[in-house]
């Protein structure tokens, strides 16, 4: 469209814009130059004039015929040009165009003046001018239209691959191989598709979980009603399924309450120190071992409630899932960034490749689900949002028939302490 804008334009400066200056001005410069060359033409008066004004001159009076330049075509020759004719050869001075150069004719007595230069347009040529704007843009916005298409080329495959996760395909190929901005947006557009994923998953895998975990008690109960099992040993399973549908409805009604921290001075140290008293009869099989040297407090920025709840949860599993004979080790340390809490535990252990699920909403070990362990695979789900709320990293170690070791750990910039 530019292009033929432009066409339109040069043409229409061919076709209205006059070849040279104003006819007025022009023949009144004429006048003046003739005038100067005076009457009868003075030669080294015409050729001076030549040359300051770079105007050829040719002149014919009685029997002299005087040119400033050999080139200078004749009269006769002149009155051949097509332009010549029609241009008013008749009045004292006229004018006309050829090949570009102007030519200004005054009839002088016994004689004529011919006037030679360049058309003015040649000097200042608007056409060139435009015509080399117009290369120039073309040099600059032709690669700048493709640089421009291969910055922003992402989004369009960014915008079709947001459609494709709306209708529910996960696994959507984006261009997260690139190192800018556009690459960092479709890496966490990837991120951000992968774990919708597994939240779908895992919500379909709770369902299978629940499912499950209903099924025994309700099977037990269809046995014994058909063995006309006593009716106490029935109502236990029936408190069993209902407690099992309490939990799992505090566990969703309390999201909001994992969302918030309601943050204060607490010391680590005494927190430990008093969840373990609330054990009762169990708080002798619990070994609390301080080794940050010389520090009687450790206080952190914390929801207290929570982290009583997280540790509660931590200590219960490891008493549970320990021997009556072992008991269960917290210690506290301290490393050059972090303040680190350990729970742990001489059960059976964890298998490596079950690592990954253990706090998952209704994950649990002991895959028999046996009344033995109890719980429903909700505690290690509560424990890690409150860690992760806190801002705080939870680490697992476990080896088969040794045991596990649940690691708790503070970063220091977030937190401070003080010592007695």
């Amino acid at each position: 469209m530019i292009n033929f804008a432009v066409v339109l334009f040069l043409n229409y400066n061919k076709v209205f814009k006059p070849k040279y200056p104003n006819r007025r001005i022009l023949l009144k410069m004429e006048e003046y130059l003739v005038r100067d060359i005076g009457f009868p033409p003075d030669s080294s008066k015409a050729r001076k004039i030549s040359q300051d004004l770079n105007v050829d001159i040719r002149y014919r009076f009685q029997n002299v015929n005087w040119a400033s330049s050999e080139n200078f075509p004749v009269i006769e020759e002149i009155s051949n040009y097509k332009e010549y004719v029609g241009n008013g050869k008749d009045k004292k001075i006229f004018s006309f165009s050829h090949d570009d150069i102007i030519y200004s004719i005054t009839n002088i007595p016994d004689g004529i003046i011919i006037l030679s230069y360049y058309n003015p347009k040649e000097i200042f040529n608007f056409e060139k001018v435009i015509l080399t704007i117009v290369i120039l843009l073309s040099i600059i916005f032709i690669p700048l239209y493709f640089l421009l298409r291969w910055l922003l080329n992402p989004i369009k495959s960014l915008s079709l691959a947001v459609k494709q996760i709306s209708e529910g395909n996960y696994d959507v190929e984006l261009p997260v191989g690139r190192s800018d901005e556009l690459g960092d947006l479709a890496k966490s557009l990837k991120n951000m598709s992968s774990k919708v994923k597994d939240s779908i998953r895992a919500k379909e895998q709770l369902l299978i979980d629940v499912s499950h975990e209903l099924r025994t008690p309700l099977t037990r109960i269809k046995f014994g009603l058909e063995l006309e099992t006593p009716k106490e040993k029935i109502n236990e399973d029936v408190i069993e399924i209902e407690n099992m549908i309490s939990k799992i409805l505090d566990y969703y009604r309390n999201e909001y309450y994992f969302l918030q921290l309601n943050l204060s001075e607490t010391d680590l140290i005494v927190l430990i120190e008093n969840l373990i008293s609330s054990f009762d009869l169990q708080k002798n099989r619990i070994d609390f071992i301080n080794y940050a040297t010389g520090k009687n407090e450790i206080i952190i920025k914390a929801d207290e409630d929570k982290l009583k709840t997280a540790f509660g949860n931590l200590i219960s599993n490891a008493l549970k899932f320990s021997p009556e004979n072992k008991n269960v080790i917290i210690c506290i340390n301290e490393s050059e960034k972090y303040y680190e809490i350990t729970f742990k535990d001489f059960g059976e252990g964890i298998k490596e490749d079950e690592k990954y699920k253990i706090f998952e909403p209704f994950a649990r070990i002991d895959s028999s689900r046996s009344k033995k362990t109890g719980g429903y695979g909700l505690g290690l789900a509560i424990v890690k949002k409150i860690i992760d709320l806190h801002n705080a990293v939870i680490e697992v170690r476990s080896k088969e028939n040794e045991g596990t070791e649940m690691i708790i750990k503070f970063k220091k910039w977030n937190y401070y302490y003080d010592t007695n």
